[in-house]
């Protein structure tokens, strides 16, 4: 499963590399990426099929938390403004739960 989640993100640096934007750039993922995203699918139902590990197991609720958002994983493919993850979106928002963490017993601005 990594080796597939890697050659998603070798695909992403192609695209950035060739400078493939709008329908090339959906064109190249719909090549290149869907296959990879059919695998991670098939691997991801044929492993809740097997039923080895318990319903309370953390593997077990990753794949269904997977599972529950198949749609949501293959957006990406077809809107080429989709970023393959969301890692910039939550690099913006750490501040906010660090700051509230240290500025929680500073009751004055100039305390903080």
């Amino acid at each position: 499963m990594p080796q597939c989640i890697a050659r998603l993100y070798k695909i992403e640096d192609e695209i950035v590399e060739r400078g493939l934007e709008s329908d090339a750039k959906r064109e190249y993922r719909l090549t290149h990426s869907k296959p990879v995203v059919d695998d991670i699918v098939q691997w991801v139902q044929e492993q809740q099929q097997i039923k080895t590990f318990l319903p309370s197991s953390p593997f077990t609720k990753a794949l269904n938390y997977l599972h529950e958002r198949i749609i949501e994983l293959r957006v990406f493919l077809t809107e080429p403004d989709v970023p393959l993850d969301t890692n910039h979106v939550e690099r913006a928002l750490m501040p906010i739960p660090l700051g509230r963490k240290n500025w929680l017993f500073c009751w004055t601005e100039l305390g903080a």
